[in-house]
């Protein structure tokens, strides 16, 4: 099925000048790079996009790391892109993504910051729902999203 999805490079990324070996990956992977820009992360973006998680103990960390420096934001498109993406990212824990993985082959030796946060390169969403959703943060109506 063809879909899109939501997919952001963090400050980590950006910091290391890994955005082109990540997007290399992604269109290496068949998948579309519909829209891409840099933004600076504000408190009110950063809050938006992880409102799922507020609440959780990782929550402010989480929300002090992606306000940090830039982040480059983007819609990739192509068939089953959110399961595609999310095979690409690998584990949400870097030290337990495995190698051909964003995270298992560009992981940093320390992976937490000052604030304890977790370092793991890059987001995507989850669920059809939720691109929909992180779409319209970062690009409003402008992209449409499509099941």
């Amino acid at each position: 099925m063809l879909e899109k999805t939501f997919f952001m490079v963090k400050p980590d990324g950006l910091a290391r000048n890994l955005e082109n070996e990540i997007f290399s990956r992604i269109e290496n992977a068949g998948l579309k790079i519909v829209r891409r820009e840099v933004v600076f992360m504000t408190l009110d973006l950063a809050a938006d996009l992880y409102s799922p998680h507020l609440g959780k103990p990782f929550y402010e960390g989480l929300i002090k790391f992606i306000t940090s420096g830039p982040v480059m934001c983007s819609v990739l498109e192509g068939e089953d892109a959110i399961k595609k993406v999310r095979g690409l990212m690998g584990a949400t824990d870097p030290r337990q993504a495995v190698p051909g993985t964003i995270r298992g082959d560009l992981k940093e030796q320390n992976i937490f910051t000052s604030e304890n946060s977790m370092k793991n390169l890059v987001h995507g969403s989850d669920s059809p729902e939720a691109a929909e959703r992180e779409i319209k943060i970062f690009f409003g109506e402008g992209i449409k999203y499509e099941n």
